[in-house]
């Protein structure tokens, strides 16, 4: 063809129905997710677990879910603090006996939100000196 503008159209016209097939660029490489979708995501998975771990029996089992916990909410907080997030790492650093983890965690919490009465508890519970059984080996001990 010797008009460029009428090739480059019916190149499109040909190649239109295997670019309909494809759909959107997002939906053929999968959903993009905000920095807070996944914030949200890991913290929703790290309360899940913290709460088996509150409810769970079996010791070896209780320190397995509240690291999962850990984990999944230092996660949460690397995508976008936020004062619940580090109010629940702070609570299952303490369940871990780290209790300066715990501290710093929850300063992370009031800062946020210096009115929380959850966060000030935490604190309280976090500089308390710990009894001798509580030697930093509670549910999975001071990493």
């Amino acid at each position: 063809m010797k008009n460029p503008l009428v090739a480059s159209a019916l190149a499109l016209l040909l190649a239109a129905p295997a670019l309909a097939q494809m759909g959107s660029p997002t939906e053929s490489m999968g959903r993009y997710n905000s920095a807070d979708e996944k914030a949200m995501v890991a913290f929703s998975r790290g309360l899940r677990a913290k709460k088996k771990a509150d409810e769970s029996k079996e010791p070896k089992e209780k320190a397995k879910l509240y690291e999962q916990a850990r984990e999944e909410l230092s996660k949460s907080l690397g995508y976008q603090q936020h004062y619940d997030g580090f109010l629940a790492l702070g609570q299952v650093y303490l369940a871990l006996g780290r209790r300066e983890s715990a501290l710093d965690a929850c300063l992370h919490a009031q800062a946020l939100k210096p009115s929380g009465e959850p966060a000030k508890s935490c604190i309280e519970e976090a500089r308390k000196k710990p009894e001798k059984a509580d030697t930093e080996t509670k549910a999975g001990g001071g990493r």
